[in-house]
């Protein structure tokens, strides 16, 4: 096993999201857990106690609960201003991205790399709530990693973004990455599972990239996704023999199990 791991989920007080937090703990405790005890992580923003009490029931012996505390950056008013409280989805009329969801956005493009509490993280294993792994994981994900050489692992990428998600995203990375050509703006690596080499992400270029997304506000204002922002810059800064995609791993996302 490979120190200073963890594997990280985000969770909500939500019974559906919690319901679904719990089959995918059984499934990672059973299917790869149980042969290398990496600690879990749960990220929230302030749990009922009894709803914490009742992911104690399930989780490994070796897991923590970090209060993640989202709040908008310092931006002018300028910025502040253009922000909506509700950012519209398309799909029906009430539907929306919250300003939680946004804030969700901002953390895993990069600002989960500035947190003191992950500072000696060597590997990161990030899963949602509907993550499971479905069969038995025979080899250490982690180690693989490090053996490797590896900085960014996923089990898939997509091409699948939505066009009013992305308003302005290409131009400005374009501008940032001073390329005429780059990824079609509109492909996304697999986020929901992806494994960082987190050193890597928190101490090299990628950071300054993500500052430069920050600053623009437009994670809160045109609802950029952590998606395609890291897609972007991951192929942008790395090579190709840097990144894995486990499309053969026992793994299915969404849903209930």
């Amino acid at each position: 096993m490979i120190k200073n791991c963890c594997i990280f989920y985000l969770v909500n007080n939500n019974s559906i999201h919690l319901n679904r937090l719990r089959d995918s703990v059984e499934c990672l405790k059973r299917n790869f857990l149980n042969d290398y005890p990496y600690p879990i992580v749960f990220g929230h923003e302030g749990l009922p106690a009894d709803v914490v009490e009742e992911i104690k029931k399930y989780a490994p012996e070796n897991h923590f609960f970090y209060n993640v505390r989202f709040q908008l950056p310092e931006y002018s008013d300028e910025i502040k201003n253009k922000i909506p409280e509700k950012f519209k989805g398309h799909w029906d009329e009430e539907a929306f991205f919250s300003m939680g969801y946004r804030h969700m956005c901002r953390f895993y493009s990069g600002d989960i790399y500035k947190r003191d509490f992950f500072s000696n993280v060597k590997y990161l294993l990030r899963l949602d709530c509907d993550s499971y792994l479905i069969n038995k994981v025979n080899f250490d994900l982690f180690e693989f990693m490090s053996l490797n050489k590896k900085i960014y692992a996923t089990v898939g990428e997509k091409l699948n973004e939505m066009d009013y998600v992305i308003v302005g995203l290409e131009d400005h990375v374009k501008s940032y990455f001073r390329k005429k050509t780059i990824p079609d703006i509109h492909s996304t690596y697999d986020t929901h599972f992806e494994l960082v080499d987190f050193q890597w992400f928190k101490t090299g270029p990628y950071i300054h990239y993500f500052d430069s997304i920050d600053k623009t506000g437009n994670i809160y204002i045109g609802r950029w996704g952590d998606a395609p922002i890291k897609y972007q810059g991951v192929n942008a800064l790395l090579k190709s023999n840097q990144i894995q995609i486990f499309d053969d791993l026992p793994y299915r996302h969404g849903g209930n199990y």
